[in-house]
């Protein structure tokens, strides 16, 4: 495999887990977040769970996906690089640390309401029983987010490990890692 391969290799992987995501988080902000609004679950107890989840998804969604989609897919003969649109859209990151940061008291919610309201509770295990989760729960799936930042890190590292010192996507892809 020549290390071009290899750089092919870890975008499209990056690409990949990136379209997974974003499946996931579609099932957090339209699946389960829709759901228990539907249900009247107080708009305050959601936001508490949810904090800022539709702006993640909306920016993975409607930016990043399909940046990257157009880039590896359509563009890599000519343009091999992915460091320049994660450089471009890095400060869109600065959102995750809401939801990390209201992440606890997230759990704490999930966990009392789900004691305390069988609406609640009916509705969270309805959405879990679906194929869509793949028999994982509501809180394995809020976790996601707070795994995927140090994820790009790591798919990064690779890529520049991979690649050589002269490319043009060396700046870019350093600079976010």
């Amino acid at each position: 495999c020549s290390e071009a391969q290899k750089l092919l290799n870890i975008a499209k992987e990056l690409l990949h887990t990136e379209e997974a995501y974003v499946k996931r988080l579609n099932l957090l902000d339209q699946v389960f977040c829709t759901k228990l609004t539907e249900a009247g679950i107080p708009q305050d107890v959601i936001t508490g769970i949810f904090s800022n989840i539709s702006s993640i998804y909306l920016f993975h969604d409607k930016f990043l996906l399909p940046e990257l989609k157009t880039r590896i897919i359509g563009e890599w003969e000519s343009t091999p690089r992915i460091g320049d649109i994660l450089q471009k859209l890095a400060p869109f990151m600065k959102m995750y640390g809401e939801y990390v940061k209201n992440f606890d008291r997230a759990m704490d919610l999930v966990n009392t309401w789900t004691q305390r309201s069988s609406q609640f509770k009916s509705v969270v295990q309805n959405i879990q029983k679906q194929d869509v989760c793949g028999n994982l729960t509501l809180q394995h799936h809020m976790l996601e987010p707070v795994q995927r930042i140090p994820r790009y890190e790591l798919l990064l590292k690779d890529y520049l490990k991979k690649l050589p010192d002269d490319a043009l996507d060396h700046k870019d892809a350093e600079s976010k890692t």
